[in-house]
């Protein structure tokens, strides 16, 4: 049995990719490669997002996986 939890985190870039979350930006003006699932392209966690998804897990006492990998 396992619990998957969806939260909003701060920060300057997407999860998985570099592009900017800036409020109030023009449509499609923060889309990178990533984001339009080019052909090749392989999603780019962002540290920052998952040092805060871990250090959350570690307050709950949760599980944490060591390696997140994408084929």
């Amino acid at each position: 049995v396992g619990l998957e939890v969806h939260a909003q985190v701060i920060s300057d870039a997407k999860l998985f990719s570099g592009a900017s979350t800036a409020f109030g930006a023009t449509p499609n003006s923060q889309v990178s490669l990533v984001d339009a699932a080019m052909p090749g392209m392989l999603p780019v966690i962002n540290r920052a997002c998952i040092f805060q998804a871990v250090r959350t897990g570690l307050a709950l006492g949760a599980e944490i996986n060591l390696e997140s990998v994408f084929d």
